[in-house]
């Protein structure tokens, strides 16, 4: 019985098995990848929304993690990015802070400000973002086809 690589069975020298797409190793340039990263940029975008799609997403073409029907899931990538940036510089500024204080029967109280929620809100969606397009360094793993080991080869 030949299995499931019938010509790999009949091959005596070559018993090593390519997995699917391992053919596809084919480095793109830089300048490629910002090109194809600019000509599938959505529209309607804002402006730090684009600057976030041209800072990050030649990372992501290079890696072959971004696919054309993948390009709702990366706006909304770069919609929480971008949210959460303008969201720190506002609660970094003096005159905003993080928390405010109130006055009242039970004394003086620091509360945090809704926009702290907001910002947590996002870290959330921003963090099962990365994870479900292996853009962190635990997640990389499972998109790696070859199955390597959990740390990296130092010699």
């Amino acid at each position: 019985m030949a299995g499931r690589y019938p010509a790999v069975a009949e091959d005596k020298t070559n018993k090593v098995v390519q997995f699917p797409g391992a053919d596809q190793s084919k480095e793109i340039s830089d300048k490629d990848a910002k090109k194809i990263a600019i000509q599938s940029r959505p529209r309607g975008m804002s402006k730090s929304e684009q600057k976030v799609w041209e800072t990050d997403l030649p990372s992501y073409v290079k890696i072959n993690r971004f696919k054309p029907h993948y390009i709702r899931f990366f706006r909304q990538y770069c919609e929480v990015i971008a949210r959460m940036e303008e969201t720190r510089a506002w609660l970094d500024d003096e005159n905003n802070g993080w928390v405010y204080t109130t006055v009242g029967r039970n004394g003086a109280q620091h509360k945090s400000r809704p926009e702290v929620a907001q910002y947590n809100d996002d870290w959330r969606k921003l963090n099962s973002l990365i994870n479900q397009i292996g853009g962190s360094p635990a997640t990389d793993q499972r998109f790696n086809n070859l199955q390597p080991g959990l740390f990296d080869e130092i010699y």
